[in-house]
C-alpha cells in the first residue's frame, strides 16, 4: 500500500468523524424538538487495497432512528385521544353550568319556589308571603333563562370550534403537501430529508388527533392523506384539497363540513367523520348540548303549563277583570285549524256584581279536535248575549261580557256595564293554552319564562283560591302540591326527579369519559414510551458519542501526520 493510499485513508477516516461530530451536535440542539428522532453517522469499511491491506472507512449519510410500527399506532390512536380531549372540555363547562353547589343553582331556587307556595298556602291573604312568591317565582324565571343562554351560548362555543378545526385541518394538511414536495424532491437528489420526515410525521399525528386518517407513501416519498367513511383526500402528494365550514343548507348559524374538490366539486362530510376532536365537537354541538336544551325546556314549559292550569282558574285579593288579554296569538293560518292541546270540558266564566258576589256564571263546552278559537268566542258570546225576545223591554240590551279575537290573535275578554267578571273552572285547557290569567309566561321554554307582568306589578293578582272567597287556599295548595305530583316523563316523575336526571347524566358522562380518558392517555404513554426509547435523544450517550468520535478523529489526524512524515522522509533521501 501506497503512503498516498495511506493519506486517503487517514483522510476518509477524519470525514467519517467529523461526521459522527456533526450528527451528535444535531441530535443534541434538538433534544427538546417535539416529534424529532435522533439520527446515526453509519460508517462502513472500504474495499480492501489490491494488495490486501484494508481501505479504511467510508461515511453514509446520518439515518433516522424511527419506529415505524409504534409511530402508526399511534396515529391510530390519537384520533381517541383528540375526541376525549375534546369532550373533557366541554363537559366541564357543563359542570359549571349546571353548577348546584351554591344558592343561585337551578335545583335551589326550584327549592325556595316550592317553598314559598307552601308559606303562601298557608297565609293566603299576606303581603309578605304574596310579594315572597312573586320573588321566588322571578328568580327562578332568571335561573331558567340563564341556564339556557349559557346552554346557548356553549353551543355556540362548540360551532365555533367546529370552524377553527376546519381550519386547523386545512393548515396541517397544506403543511403536510409542502414537507412532500420539499423531501421528494430532496431524495430524488439523494439528498437528505430526515428532519423534514420528522415534521411531517409530527404534523400527521396532529391531524390525527382532529380527525380519522389513513395515510399511505408512494415511491416518491410522498405521503397521501384521507380522512373519513369515504375516504375524503386531503393530501394528495404536493397538493392538498381544502375542508370548507359552510352554513349554506341545514340549520341556521350552524357549521357543517364541506369538502372542496377538484373543479370546485363539493361534499358535505359532516357525518362522514369517524373519530377526533372534530367529530366530538360537532357531537357535542349537534347531540349533547340540544338534549340538555330541551330537557330544561321540558321543565320550564311544563311547570308553567301545570301551574298556569291551576293557576288560570283562581283568584287573589280583589283580582276580577274589566278586560283580559291572552298572552299568545294564534297566527292566520292556526286559526282556521282546531286548537290543539285542548281536551273535551268546559270552562266558567263569573260577571260580577258591584259588591264582587257572582251575577251571571256562563259555562262554554269545548270539543277538543273541532273547535276553532273563534268557535269558542262565537259560543262564548252567544251564551252572554241570547236571542231576545222582540220587545221594548229587552231589545237592543247590551251583553255583560264579550270575547272577541285582535289582530295579532289573541283573545280579549271585557265586560260590559261597567261590570267586572272573573275566569272559574276549567275541564278544556283553554285558560292555560292562551295564557289567560297565566302565572308564567312561556312560549320557548327555559328561554322565554317569566312571570306574568300582572303579578310582577301587583302580587295580589296570584291565585290562591277560587271566587274571590277570603282566606280560601285551595288553589295556592293545589300548585303546592305539583312539587311531589308526577307530571314529567309522561306522568313518571317529578320535577325534582327528572332535572336530579339531568343532574346525574352530567355527573356519569363526566366520570365515564375521565375513566376512558385516563386508559387512553396510559396506552399513548406506553407507545410513546416505547417510541422515545428507539427514537428519542439520549444526552449521555451523545456525549458519549462526542467523545468517542473526537478520540477517533484525533487518532486519525495522528495518522496523517505521520504519514506525512514518512512521506517527507522519502522525499528527502
Amino acid at each position: 500500500m501506497s503512503l498516498n493510499s495511506s493519506l486517503n485513508i487517514g483522510a476518509r477516516s477524519m470525514f467519517a468523524q467529523q461526521g459522527g461530530l456533526a450528527t451528535a451536535g444535531h441530535n443534541i440542539s434538538n433534544i427538546n424538538t417535539p416529534g424529532y428522532s435522533r439520527q446515526e453517522a453509519l460508517t462502513k469499511a472500504q474495499l480492501t487495497q489490491p494488495d490486501g491491506t484494508g481501505g479504511g472507512v467510508s461515511r453514509s449519510v446520518p439515518q433516522r432512528v424511527f419506529d415505524q410500527f409504534t409511530s402508526k399506532k399511534i396515529v391510530q390512536e390519537n384520533p381517541n385521544s383528540g375526541m376525549y380531549e375534546q369532550r373533557e372540555l366541554f363537559l366541564q363547562k357543563l359542570e359549571v353550568i349546571f353548577n348546584e353547589t351554591d344558592s343561585t343553582g337551578l335545583k335551589t331556587r326550584l327549592d325556595q319556589f316550592w317553598n314559598a307556595w307552601t308559606f303562601l298556602s298557608n297565609e293566603p291573604e299576606s303581603d309578605a308571603a304574596r310579594k315572597q312568591m312573586r320573588d321566588q317565582a322571578d328568580a327562578l324565571s332568571q335561573t331558567f333563562r340563564e341556564t339556557s343562554s349559557e346552554l346557548q351560548s356553549l353551543r355556540g362555543e362548540a360551532n365555533g370550534r367546529v370552524a377553527g378545526l376546519i381550519a386547523e385541518v386545512n393548515s396541517i394538511a397544506s403543511q403536510i403537501a409542502d414537507l412532500n414536495r420539499q423531501i421528494s424532491s430532496f431524495e430524488n437528489q439523494h439528498r437528505v430529508s430526515n428532519d423534514a420526515r420528522d415534521q411531517r410525521q409530527s404534523l400527521l399525528e396532529d391531524l390525527a388527533s382532529k380527525v380519522d386518517v389513513q395515510w399511505w407513501e408512494d415511491q416518491n416519498g410522498e405521503m397521501k392523506v384521507a380522512m373519513g367513511r369515504t375516504g375524503w383526500t386531503l393530501v394528495d402528494g404536493r397538493k392538498s384539497q381544502p375542508l370548507r365550514a359552510s352554513l349554506n343548507g341545514g340549520e341556521t348559524g350552524m357549521y357543517f363540513v364541506q369538502g372542496i374538490g377538484k373543479y370546485q366539486y363539493r361534499e358535505d362530510l359532516t357525518q362522514e367523520i369517524r373519530a377526533g376532536a372534530l367529530k366530538e365537537a360537532i357531537r357535542i354541538r349537534d347531540e349533547v348540548i340540544p338534549q340538555y336544551i330541551t330537557q330544561l325546556n321540558d321543565i320550564a314549559y311544563n311547570l308553567a303549563y301545570q301551574i298556569n292550569k291551576e293557576h288560570s282558574t283562581g283568584t287573589g285579593l280583589n283580582s276580577s277583570f274589566e278586560t283580559l288579554k291572552s298572552d299568545f296569538g294564534l297566527n292566520a293560518e292556526a286559526q282556521t285549524k282546531p286548537l290543539p292541546f285542548l281536551k273535551d270540558g268546559e270552562f266558567n266564566v263569573h260577571v260580577l256584581d258591584d259588591e264582587n258576589n257572582i251575577q251571571e256564571t256562563y259555562q262554554i263546552k269545548v270539543n277538543a279536535g273541532a273547535d276553532r278559537l273563534v268557535d269558542i268566542v262565537a259560543r262564548l258570546n252567544e251564551a252572554a248575549n241570547p236571542p231576545r225576545p222582540e220587545n221594548e223591554e229587552y231589545q237592543g240590551k247590551p251583553p255583560s261580557i264579550v270575547g272577541a279575537i285582535q289582530d295579532d290573535g289573541s283573545l280579549v275578554l271585557e265586560a260590559k256595564q261597567g261590570r267586572r267578571f272573573i275566569l272559574g273552572e276549567d275541564s278544556s285547557g283553554l285558560f292555560a293554552m292562551m295564557g289567560l290569567n297565566s302565572f308564567f309566561k312561556t312560549l320557548k321554554g327555559a328561554s322565554d319564562i317569566a312571570v306574568s307582568q300582572q303579578i310582577l306589578d301587583n302580587p295580589n293578582f296570584i291565585s290562591t283560591g277560587r271566587h274571590l272567597e277570603p282566606g280560601d287556599n285551595r288553589v295556592a295548595l293545589n300548585i303546592a302540591k305539583l312539587q311531589i305530583a308526577p307530571t314529567m316523563e309522561e306522568n313518571t316523575m317529578t320535577f325534582d326527579e327528572y332535572y336530579n336526571g339531568i343532574l346525574t347524566d352530567v355527573g356519569l358522562r363526566i366520570q365515564r369519559n375521565d375513566t376512558e380518558k385516563n386508559h387512553q392517555d396510559h396506552l399513548m404513554a406506553q407507545f410513546k414510551d416505547i417510541r422515545n426509547a428507539m427514537s428519542a435523544v439520549n444526552m449521555d450517550e451523545e456525549v458519549a458519542d462526542l467523545v468517542r468520535y473526537q478520540r477517533a478523529y484525533e487518532a486519525s489526524a495522528k495518522f496523517v501526520t505521520t504519514t506525512d512524515q514518512m512521506m517527507e522522509t522519502v522525499i528527502r533521501m
